[in-house]
């Protein structure tokens, strides 16, 4: 389903390109408002491919060192990560919430849009990324569990 938003998002971003280039350069009679949502649409497809690759475990990350070790070393460093990481995003949360709150008053130039909209893409996609870092880590204790791999 995220994918799927990311994607209306990108749909939505080229559109308002294309129909800024048309009006900027064959009617000569720029929009400011295509170009202010295309930078909007932008950070959604940001924030949602940064939740879509903590899904699918791509972010960016050193495996060198894990992949040297023993399997029960080995998922203490996953354990350690997901902890980091979880701290990150709940830092992220907190944070992208309290600066949605605060920037709601604050209307966008050309649109009118309260800025707090699009800066609201910060604490959700914190909080389903938290979602899906939970889910990694218990299923690496299952999967932990169901090869009887004891520290």
């Amino acid at each position: 389903m995220i994918v799927n938003v990311s994607a209306i998002f990108l749909g939505v971003m080229v559109l308002l390109v294309l129909v800024q280039v048309f009006y900027r350069y064959v009617l000569n009679d720029p929009l400011p408002e295509s170009q202010e949502l295309s930078i909007y649409a932008m950070v959604y497809v940001i924030m949602l491919g940064c939740t879509i690759a903590v899904k699918n475990k791509t972010h960016i990350a050193v495996e060198l060192v894990q992949n040297l070790l023993p399997e029960k070393f080995a998922f203490f460093v996953r354990q350690i990560t997901y902890f980091f990481m979880f701290s990150f995003f709940g830092i992220l949360l907190v944070q992208g919430w309290k600066l949605t709150v605060r920037s709601m008053p604050q209307l966008s130039p050309s649109t009118g849009i309260p800025v707090g909209y699009i800066l609201f893409s910060i604490p959700l996609c914190a909080f389903i990324s938290i979602l899906y870092i939970i889910k990694h880590a218990i299923d690496d204790i299952k999967k932990r569990r169901n090869d009887n791999i004891v520290p």
